[in-house]
């Protein structure tokens, strides 16, 4: 134990020694070139692709899938066809993908579920006030699982044998990160794992196209919900296993996905693909808190109280 504290402290004062050192090389650098006049150096865009429609690769010939992704909320919205739309005060464009990926009026897919747990996911839904009810695990602070956390923003950082996404959440669960495995890995056996929000992810390339699946999924979290569009894309069991595909054309990034669930499912889920924009050099990804205070004020619909909105996705009864 004294020589781990001996070596922590060294070490500890090593980096201390260094961050110094680069604090002031640093402070010199930029000294100089105030004194000089000259304009500070401009931000390296990760990821960013030179021309909007190649997309950058890495050493090992991969299409580069790192850097920070997101689709602003309108008015600075993406279009369909890549563009960036700018539409103020109107609401979300027809033509213009949101936090989720799709775009407004989208037909989106929604699970098939066996009778038996149809009518608890109607039973839920029923029972919401728009998108929001507290039986959402969001509202504890929960993370979202798969496929339900990849809405934008978030960042991937690539390298040959693990990539990461970094989760900014927009709404309430703060930051949580997945690690994919690349470097050929197996999932571990079932008796030696155990489930968690985000499970457990492996990788491979097929093509141009990274390859995920995704098992040892908690069925505390939730498939989808309103924000997503998914409105009936809600309960999944611990048996859930998904297979996704991420791809990138240009500075879009295709997200697609396949939910398998034999226990609750009638058949397999195929997503509605989902689109996300490449972010400027000027984006980064910021810290996220969350305080679990928002359940205590959700209502449920009534008579009296209806809530209306004027750009939704049309209701699909479920299956």
């Amino acid at each position: 134990m004294k020589t781990h504290l001996s070596r922590s402290r060294l070490v500890a004062a090593s980096l201390a020694t260094m961050l110094s050192c680069a604090t002031l090389a640093l402070f010199v650098s930029r000294s100089a070139a105030a004194q000089n006049g000259a304009a500070p150096a401009k931000p390296t865009c990760i990821g960013c692709s030179t021309d909007g429609k190649t997309a950058p690769r890495t050493a090992d010939g991969h299409p580069d899938l790192s850097g920070f992704w997101d689709n602003p909320f309108v008015p600075y919205s993406l279009r369909v066809d890549g563009s960036v739309l700018f539409d103020f005060g109107s609401g979300p464009h027809p033509a213009a993908y949101g936090v989720t990926g799709h775009a407004p009026g989208e037909k989106v897919t929604q699970p098939e579920y066996k009778p038996e747990y149809a009518a608890k996911v109607k039973a839920i839904v029923d029972g919401q006030y728009g998108a929001s009810t507290p039986l959402d695990p969001q509202y504890d602070c929960k993370p979202l699982g798969v496929p339900r956390a990849m809405e934008s923003p978030f960042q991937i950082v690539q390298t040959p044998p693990l990539s990461v996404i970094l989760y900014e959440s927009p709404d309430k669960i703060g930051e949580t990160f997945r690690v994919i495995y690349t470097d050929g890995r197996d999932h571990p056996k079932p008796a030696d794992i155990d489930t968690a929000d985000l499970g457990h992810s492996v990788g491979h390339w097929e093509g141009d196209a990274l390859v995920v699946d995704v098992i040892a999924l908690s069925e505390e979290t939730w498939l989808g919900g309103g924000q997503t569009g998914e409105k009936f894309a809600i309960l999944h069991s611990d048996k859930e296993h998904v297979v996704e595909r991420y791809s990138r054309s240009g500075n879009t990034l295709t997200y697609e996905a396949t939910v398998y669930d034999p226990v609750m499912f009638a058949q397999p889920w195929v997503l509605t693909p989902r689109h996300f924009l490449h972010a400027t050099a000027d984006d980064e990804i910021l810290e996220n808190f969350c305080s679990a205070k928002d359940k205590e004020h959700i209502i449920a619909p009534s008579e009296q109280d209806h809530f209306t909105c004027n750009y939704c996705i049309p209701d699909k009864p479920a299956q």
